[in-house]
């Protein structure tokens, strides 16, 4: 009798270590699998935006501006490696002094950059070492101006994101080294001499003049009157450009001077019309060049009100042709006044609650079930 007790307890002992072995085993490789996976969430793209049917449209020589804007999701950025890649054939780097330009309200810290060569810009940022600096909201991480230096005879060139590009974030749930970037969206630019090519870089054919016959003659014959020539502008005017004087992000109430580019290849521009995105809708008629091809009118306003707005500009010339509102907009992004705290600190951003990252409870979890095991071995141990 006792024996048979004896081997009970062995096999009861056995039967604990089998169960409770794989169960410890499966509880660390799924928390080494759920800690592996981090969630990607972040997009990059430019602003204007464009694609291949709405592409930036620009003329040979010209100077413009694209912004890199960072979108997190449901990430918290905390660093950004940019490679931007473009046709150097087609496109080249400014040579003004705000040609590249870091957001360092929102990325204070530049580690590495700007590495300029052929075709390529490379830097990259962080938000710093305070965690509740990390991006949490639609932001422009870097603003870099290109020149127009080719034709593209109708074909976009694209300024794209290269697969060095990185994003990291410092999410519960993402892996302090692993890339969150989701999804990248590239600039589409077609150049075109606006003196000489339309906008879509195809030359416009003027049609051979038709020769009359010449009229038979006769006594007293009754002039004919010339045929009238081609009547009306058919050509809109062209939005190269709306600049700002200041970041695109700012505390309200945030006042921005905009500053509308453009020009008429084929008449002239009577007024500028700016949409500052938040109601008021302000038109331009008697400055900045109006009455003449070329336009460069500037502007001021005010927005009171937290929230994103999209600001756009049309051109309206003498034959009431208008321009695409598309080619000029800009993004302006309004965060809440900062209120005073206890001790005269401002509250600027609320701080970000970030989980600890480490394994925490899980491996609480499986101490105990080893606790457990050594407890019932051993007591199964002297019982024997």
């Amino acid at each position: 009798m006792n024996v048979s007790r004896k081997r009970i307890l062995l096999f009861g002992f056995i039967a604990v270590m089998l169960v409770g072995i794989p169960l410890t085993l499966y509880g660390l490789s799924s928390q080494q699998e759920t800690r592996q996976q981090a969630e990607k969430a972040t997009s990059l793209s430019f602003l204007p935006e464009s694609s291949d049917t709405t592409p930036i449209r620009k003329g040979l020589n010209e100077e413009f501006p694209l912004e890199i804007k960072v979108d997190p999701g449901t990430n918290l950025v905390s660093f950004v490696k940019l490679e931007l890649q473009y046709d150097e054939t087609k496109l080249a780097t400014s040579e003004a002094a705000d040609a590249f330009k870091v957001n360092e309200a929102a990325f204070p810290v530049t580690l590495e950059g700007p590495v300029f060569s052929p075709g390529k810009i490379q830097v990259t940022l962080s938000v710093g070492s305070d965690p509740t600096n990390a991006v949490q909201q639609l932001t422009t991480a870097v603003t870099v101006k290109f020149k127009a230096i080719a034709n593209t005879d109708g074909v976009p060139t694209n300024v794209t994101y290269g697969n060095s590009t990185e994003i990291l974030s410092i999410g519960s749930n993402d892996q302090a080294s692993e890339n969150v970037l989701l999804n990248v969206n590239p600039a589409v630019i077609t150049v075109g001499d606006p003196t000489t090519t339309p906008v879509t870089g195809i030359p416009t054919e003027i049609p051979s003049p038709t020769t009359a016959p010449e009229p038979t003659a006769e006594p007293n014959p009754t002039a004919i009157p010339p045929t009238a020539g081609p009547t009306g502008i058919t050509q809109a005017p062209v939005c190269t450009a709306l600049n700002i004087d200041r970041e695109n992000t700012g505390n309200s109430p945030y006042s921005v001077t905009f500053t509308a580019v453009g020009d008429d290849s084929d008449g002239t521009i009577s007024k500028v019309t700016f949409n500052y995105g938040d109601g008021p809708v302000e038109t331009v008629t008697e400055t900045g060049g109006i009455g003449s091809n070329t336009v460069s009118v500037q502007r001021a306003h005010t927005y009171t009100n937290p929230g994103t707005y999209s600001a756009s500009v049309t051109l309206t010339d003498s034959s009431q042709n208008v321009s695409d509102a598309e080619l000029c907009k800009v993004t302006i992004t309004v965060l809440p006044e900062p209120t005073s705290a206890g001790g005269g600190e401002l509250t600027v951003f609320p701080s970000a609650t970030i989980s600890d990252p480490g394994p925490g409870d899980v491996f609480l979890g499986i101490g105990g079930v080893a606790l457990l095991l050594v407890v019932v071995g051993g007591l199964l141990f002297f019982a024997l």
